[in-house]
């Protein structure tokens, strides 16, 4: 069975193409939802990340995004620690999940990919990429988030042009239908 990564900058459409392969009938993993999932019920997690954070990043059991999102983008250190305290937990829901699949190919959706340096564990690596007004209008109708907090996210991911770079497929987003077509046809190449 055959592994893609599917990644992209925040707003780039990534969980759009994720879910026009859902809709195709292929597996697909989203590693935010997982990882927040993750953070909620993972007690050992939990406790790693309050022993970082503090009591404020859960607020009656529930995590405080808001306050793990300030804390964390402002402070690349920060980013990095829940990331290496996350992500592995995250690899290792995604080997149990895959181990359940039964199709040609699984795609595994996730922002940093090569910030998380799991590039290798794919087999194709499919980078969505869209116009940075696009991105911003998509961002600001959907998070609600303030111009300058975008900013601080996009700067902890790698460039669009640069993970495009790194990727074996770059799809430029500027419609649905270009989108769905593109997605098609690396489908059809897959089965």
């Amino acid at each position: 069975m055959k592994k893609i990564g599917l990644t992209g900058i925040i707003g780039s459409g990534k969980t759009t193409a994720a879910l026009y392969f859902k809709g195709l009938g292929v597996p697909v993993f989203i590693a935010d939802d997982c990882a927040k999932e993750l953070m909620e019920n993972d007690d050992n997690l939990k406790n790693q990340i309050i022993n970082l954070l503090g009591d404020s990043a859960y607020l009656n059991g529930k995590l405080n995004k808001e306050f793990i999102s300030e804390k964390i983008f402002y402070d690349s250190m920060l980013l990095n620690h829940i990331n290496n305290i996350v992500h592995p937990r995250v690899h290792e829901y995604f080997n149990i999940w895959i181990s359940k699949q039964n199709y040609k190919y699984i795609v595994y959706e996730a922002a940093l990919i090569f910030e998380n340096n799991s590039q290798h564990i794919f087999d194709k690596i499919i980078c969505i990429k869209t116009p940075i007004n696009l991105i911003l209008d998509r961002i600001n109708n959907r998070e609600n988030y303030s111009e300058d907090k975008v900013k601080r996210i996009l700067n902890n991911q790698l460039s669009q042009e640069l993970k495009c770079s790194k990727s074996d497929f770059c799809i430029e987003n500027i419609s649905k239908n270009k989108l769905y077509n593109e997605l098609l046809n690396i489908h059809t190449s897959l089965i």
